[in-house]
């Protein structure tokens, strides 16, 4: 089976092709787009080949397995970011990630495109818990993850590494009870 597109006013999340791996291999290298990420810089355009290549072996969101989707303009077309989502081996719990190049930062697609994902997750897939983790200075992700509702759980201490260089990583939890509550922001 294949993912179907989720659609909002202005952006349309998609499973990624080939086709964006020089898009994605260019966002992943600036610096300002890494700085909180688990990749080193420069990103090659063959690793962004080859992560999409893993991740169309999926098909669609499945257990045990990430899936990247573009997050694409629907008005012009551009690619203007990435989300990621992983299942856990028995569907219930889901871990989210995204991505936008600098350009398209402050838009409202990070919050958008996740809140969609959120939705989708919640709403058609049935999990029961959504988890994203954050550099604790990523004040932009951080606030993403405050307007879709998701609650800070705590801090891994010196648990993510990039290369030689280790930090803390901030950890927030959402529960589709806390959908059904209304206790989700609009």
């Amino acid at each position: 089976m294949a993912f179907t597109p989720l659609r909002t006013a202005r952006l349309l999340l998609r499973a990624m092709t080939i086709t964006d791996a020089p898009a994605l291999a260019e966002r992943r290298s600036d610096p300002s787009t890494a700085q909180y990420q688990g990749w080193t810089i420069p990103y090659p355009l063959e690793r962004a080949e080859h992560l999409i290549e893993n991740v169309l072996s999926a098909a669609d969101i499945v257990p045990g397995e990430w899936f990247q989707l573009a997050i694409e303009r629907v008005d012009d077309g551009v690619v203007v970011g990435d989300l990621a989502v992983h299942l856990s081996e028995n569907g219930r719990t889901a871990e989210l990630g995204y991505t936008l190049s600098t350009a398209d930062r402050g838009s409202g697609y990070a919050t958008e495109a996740a809140r969609r994902l959120v939705d989708h997750l919640f709403e058609d897939l049935r999990v029961h818990r959504i988890e994203a983790n954050a550099h604790p200075e990523n004040a932009a992700s951080i606030a993403v993850l405050s307007r879709l509702g998701f609650r800070p759980e705590g801090v891994r201490r010196e648990s993510y590494w990039v290369g030689e260089t280790v930090s803390d990583d901030a950890i927030f939890g959402l529960l589709r009870s806390d959908l059904e509550a209304g206790q989700m922001p609009a």
